[in-house]
């Protein structure tokens, strides 16, 4: 059987599409305001964020394309600054699993400073990627030159090691109806758009214009995907949620919280 190394291996030296990281020209203010979303440079002042800002290049990526893909060498820090990215893993029976969806403000990547000396997972441009990417030296340069951004790393750090434990405990004590509220709830902060005319109703909704599949869904709450299909018909029966074609409206979001226990 080929092991997920191996696949990871042969993805690597497939010839990257002529799409692939290109260099992209974003304002200084879109970088600027970018860069200070970031939770790494919150703490910084404008003065600083520009410092940041010369330490980083802008590339953008098409629908499809990977930034970097699994097992291979980490390097880089990346702050997408527009669009919309899914990172996956391959499993040992072929199988994709969806891990997290990146938005804009979002950070991804890694490096010996962040713990991450190789890729985890590949993340995929859903559309146009638009991202800034700072190198690890660089990285590291900043770290040392702005304690404030080191405190944070080590705050990220322990955010990491706490949600890996609170995974493992959702997993082994919620319910998939549980688990699919919440991931839908959180995703529909990232990414919802409120739109009414949804539903048989014509009711008010928040949309999910993502290309979501059950399987995708059940790599995110740790579960199979035909446990995620019954909860899904479940919540649209109930007029929760309504679906379609590469979207997802949350319709009644009090009973999906109430669904997901907050």
């Amino acid at each position: 059987m080929t092991s997920v190394s191996d696949r990871a291996a042969a993805r690597r030296v497939t010839p990257l599409r002529s799409t692939c990281a290109r260099p992209h020209a974003c304002s200084r203010d879109v970088r600027l305001a970018v860069l200070h979303r970031t939770p790494f440079f919150a703490d910084l002042d404008a003065e600083e964020i520009a410092e940041v800002d010369k330490r980083a290049i802008s590339l953008s990526w098409a629908a499809g394309d990977a930034i970097y893909t699994e097992g291979e060498q980490a390097g880089h820090l990346y702050v997408a600054a527009h669009g919309r990215a899914k990172s996956y893993r391959d499993t040992e029976d072929g199988k994709t699993v969806v891990v997290d969806l990146v938005a804009p403000g979002d950070y991804f990547g890694g490096f010996d400073s962040l713990g991450s000396p190789e890729h985890t997972e590949t993340v995929e441009a859903i559309d146009t990627l638009c991202a800034l990417r700072i190198a690890a030296d660089d990285f590291r340069n900043l770290l040392v030159r702005y304690p404030q951004v080191a405190l944070r790393v080590v705050d990220h750090l322990s955010q990491q090691l706490g949600d890996a434990r609170t995974s493992v405990m959702h997993q082994s004590t919620r319910t998939v109806a549980e688990r699919v509220a919440t991931t839908l709830l959180r995703i529909a902060d990232k990414f919802g758009e409120d739109r009414p005319g949804f539903g048989e109703d014509g009711q008010a909704g928040t949309l999910l214009q993502l290309p979501l599949t059950r399987a995708d869904l059940a790599g995110m709450t740790g579960s199979t995907p035909e446990s995620v299909s019954r909860v899904m018909s479940q919540l649209r029966r109930e007029g929760i949620i309504d679906t379609g074609r590469r979207w997802t409206a949350v319709l009644d979001r009090d009973r999906l919280a109430e669904i997901a226990g907050d």
